[in-house]
């Protein structure tokens, strides 16, 4: 899983100034473990997802926590909340975190560090 893939897909997002803040926000409080119950939900097998609320949008944000290392941002997604697709996460959007969450631990163990 290459870091470049992920910041491909949050410039896609085209974040406004505040949304980037929050977003900058919620990742740091994610780091220090001081997350709100509401602000994340499990997913299972190690993978969360983040729930970010920024007015006409909303943002999914999924990771896994790493040992030692802190979280591992996956996949971000936004949502619009007027669309008619609501604000269900798409579970497309949640096999892509997966199956990402996966080729990143294969390569941590192959190259010898822990996953």
């Amino acid at each position: 899983m290459d870091a470049e893939v992920v910041k491909k897909e949050i410039d896609k997002c085209r974040l406004k100034r505040d949304e980037l803040v929050r977003l900058q926000k919620i990742m740091e409080r994610t780091a220090r473990d001081e997350l709100l119950p509401r602000d994340r939900k499990p997913l299972g097998e190690g993978l969360w997802e983040l729930r970010l609320n920024c007015g006409e949008r909303i943002f999914r944000l999924f990771y896994s926590e790493v040992e030692g290392e802190g979280p591992l941002l996956l996949a971000l997604k936004f949502v619009n909340k007027k669309s008619t697709q609501g604000i269900k996460t798409d579970p497309g959007d949640i096999e892509t975190a997966r199956k990402r969450q996966s080729e990143w631990q294969t390569r941590s163990t192959s190259d010898g560090s822990a996953p």
